[in-house]
């Protein structure tokens, strides 16, 4: 019951629902906070006999309300408002004072409520109890004795306070405060997403030697724990059958020797014919042997120039009076396995000359990576061959001649050198004929 539990709380499902059960509490604890702390105390409504009051300086029934009082000697602008001249005629009455003795500002909320007023005033006013009050802030100025203005002006909460400020954009204010929270959060899921991602994609093309880590919610476990096993199961694969390939190439070296010593004796037609098949075995075995080193061999890599590299084996090539030709070599400096690199190369130039005649050769730096081009003059390949041409013995001329080919592993040793340095191989169709094999290798 509860291994069950922890998997579900580690789980994907799990997540989302603590994520949107973080999302309500944030915005919960937000409004509560508007609520609690900076909410302004409400201003409860003042009727005309109250402001008169507070003008008096007598105390309120409930609580007083902030007021702020001047004295100034210009008098304030009479009021062409009708709401404004009608409450202002109000209090003057209550007040005992001449009408052009009290003046009133009211906000234009308050200044809108003139029908109610006048209906207040028509109801109650022939039995003296007409009382208006006023919600919003508002300035009543009082003609004093000595020609002085008093001006008592009570604020209430208006457009730009902190209230209806926070109203307007709390809904911006929650964004602000949640949306962090939720990119924190997603990316702490998905970042075990994207490394189980990117390990299988390393381990799709062959680049993957560490197991994937297994960490992040239980379905990415299980499934990095799934593909780890296949990986395992896979790697022993290979390396079983490339185990068996290298033994039996090994021991067919033994017998050949033996072939050697017996065809001394034997007629010279017999024997020449016999020691070319004998020479094709053992190159045969070589590439084989060659294939599995490649594939077992640990990486040393170290700094060296590979235009240097393919320079040299272009002039090996033209020492042997091949036709081949170097049409350019910038220098690139990259971390590399000089010995799978020459292999590389060699394997690329040498199927030039084999089945194009010519190889023309080209080392250049584009855009952080090294990139070698061979081309040939040959028939090329058609679009299914180059599929399958990096396949282990496959062939794209089916009848296994050995006068036509060779084996069918020096493209799979190509490939799997490129890719113990992260690079790729990609063949084409030159545009002028023939075939184009290029190489791209990091820098």
């Amino acid at each position: 019951m509860k291994a069950g539990f922890l998997r579900w709380a580690n789980s994907i499902h799990a997540h989302l629902l603590a994520l949107a059960l973080v999302v309500i509490l944030t915005l919960t604890a937000f409004s509560l906070t508007l609520l609690l702390y900076f909410i302004p105390p409400e201003r409860v409504p003042l009727s005309v006999y109250e402001i008169a009051r507070i003008v008096h300086g007598q105390p309120l029934l409930r609580d007083e309300p902030v007021v702020h009082e001047v004295r100034q000697t210009a008098a304030p602008p009479a009021s062409t408002d009708p709401a404004e001249r009608l409450i202002a005629a109000l209090l003057a009455r209550r007040l005992s004072l001449l009408a052009a003795d009290v003046r009133i500002r009211l906000d234009p909320g308050d200044r809108e409520r003139i029908g109610q007023f006048v209906e207040e005033m028509q109801l109650y006013g022939p039995d003296g109890v007409a009382d208006p009050f006023i919600l919003g802030t508002f300035t009543a100025a009082i003609r004093q004795s000595d020609g002085e203005w008093r001006m008592i002006t009570r604020e209430a909460r208006g457009g730009r306070s902190l209230w209806r400020l926070l109203g307007q954009y709390a809904f911006l204010v929650g964004i602000l405060l949640v949306v962090p929270l939720s990119l924190w959060f997603s990316a702490r899921l998905t970042r075990p997403i994207r490394a189980f991602a990117a390990s299988a994609e390393r381990m799709g093309a062959g680049r993957e030697e560490q197991p994937i880590p297994l960490d992040g919610p239980s379905e990415i476990r299980l499934a990095a724990q799934s593909i780890n096993e296949m990986q395992a199961r896979i790697a022993r694969y290979v390396r079983e059958r490339t185990s068996v390939v290298g033994a039996i190439a090994h021991d067919l070296r033994t017998p050949l020797s033996r072939l050697h010593f017996h065809l001394t004796a034997a007629p010279a037609p017999v024997r020449i014919a016999a020691e070319e098949e004998i020479r094709q075995m053992e190159a045969l075995i070589g590439t084989t042997l060659d294939f599995v080193d490649n594939e077992n061999r640990p990486r040393l890599k170290e700094p060296l120039d590979l235009g240097l590299l393919v320079e040299g084996l272009v002039d090996d090539f033209a020492d042997m009076g091949r036709d081949v030709t170097l049409t350019g070599a910038e220098p690139v400096i990259i971390a590399g396995d000089m010995i799978l690199l020459k292999r590389l190369f060699t394997n690329l130039i040498d199927n030039a000359i084999k089945y194009g005649d010519r190889a023309r050769v080209r080392v250049m730096r584009d855009e952080g990576r090294a990139i070698v081009t061979i081309e040939d003059d040959g028939p090329g390949m058609e679009q299914a061959d180059i599929a399958r041409a990096f396949e282990p013995f496959y062939r794209g001329e089916p009848s296994r001649n050995r006068s036509t080919g060779g084996v069918g592993l020096g493209l799979s040793i190509v490939q799997s050198a490129a890719q113990a340095h992260q690079g790729r191989v990609i063949l084409a169709r030159a545009p002028d004929g023939g075939l184009r094999a290029q190489v791209e290798l990091p820098v």
